[in-house]
Order: structure tokens, then sequence, then C-alpha cells
């Protein structure tokens, strides 16, 4: 059997009532103030990307066009091994146009990467400072699609400025 509450117990109950609301409210507000400041956080973080994004988004007829420039130019690889070997001739006759010497070539192993492939080879050089200079600057013009990964050149006493070095040039084809 249920008996009324006295003025007393329904006083406490709205107090007890009230104090658990409040301390609700004091929690959510608390919860409201947490995520609204990591958003804010993740809103300031985010702008400099946006920033970079709306200034990559201008530089796109820029990129597109080297990119069409790209698919009509570099070539495609074949059979790596024949592939290899017209490289691995083309840099021996350009060395021997300047008058390098160039030791025993050591073909590396063919890397495939998400944008290119590329067939790598070691050479062992020696000729004239001078003509050295300008068969590296000569290997990586753009439209060679060439590029030296390791370079050691190393000045050798003499008459005539000589250098000696290793050098590892790479061909860069379509994926």
């Amino acid at each position: 059997m249920k008996r009324p509450l006295r003025p007393s117990e329904k006083i406490l109950l709205a107090v007890c009532l009230a104090l658990v609301g409040g301390l609700g409210l004091v929690f959510l507000i608390r919860e409201y103030q947490v995520r609204t400041a990591a958003a804010r956080k993740r809103i300031d973080s985010a702008q400099p990307e946006a920033a970079a994004v709306a200034a990559s988004l201008a530089d796109a007829p820029f990129w597109e066009e080297r990119r069409a420039w790209l698919d009509q130019h570099q070539p495609v690889l074949g059979d790596s091994g024949t592939s290899h070997s017209i490289f691995l001739e083309e840099l021996r006759s350009s060395a021997r146009e300047r008058g390098l010497v160039l030791g025993p070539p050591v073909l590396l192993k063919p890397e495939g990467k998400p944008h290119f492939h590329d067939l790598s080879v070691t050479l062992n050089i020696t000729g004239p400072d001078q003509a050295v200079f300008r068969w590296l600057a000569d290997l990586q013009s753009p439209e060679k699609f060439q590029v030296v990964k390791y370079l050691l050149l190393t000045p050798q006493p003499g008459a005539a400025p000589r250098m000696t070095g290793t050098v590892t040039v790479a061909r860069l084809f379509k994926p």
C-alpha cells in the first residue's frame, strides 16, 4: 500500500531531481564544449590543406599539359633485356663520343614504381674532367627520360685534369 509523500519528502525529491538534472546538464555542456573544441581544431588544421588544394587546382592546367607531354613522349617498356641492351649501347656510344673510357657495366634489376618503371646501369668511367661533366649533363636531358641515381667522382692526379668515377644511370618508362 502506498502512502502519499509528505511535503518535506516532496521537497527532497524535487531537490534530488534538480541536482541530477543539473549534473546531467553540466555533463552535456562539457561534452558539447569538448566536441566543439575538437571540431574547431580539425577545421583549423584543414584550412592550410584546403588552401593548398585550391592553389593546386589553379595549377591544374599547367600539370595537365605536362601529363599530356609525358603520355605522348615517355617510352614504353617492352622486353626489359632488349631495352637494357639498347640503353647500355646508347650510354657507351655517347661516352665514346666524349672520349671517356668505360669499365664493365652492371645491369641492375628493373624496378617498378606506381608512376614509372626504371632500368638502371652502373658504369665505371674515366676521362678528362670537362668531358665527364658534359657527358653527365647530357645524360639528364628531359627528352631522354634518364636520371643519374648515383654518382661518385674522384679526381686523378696527372698532367691533364682527369676524373674516375662510378655512375648509376636509369631510364624511366611508362608503367
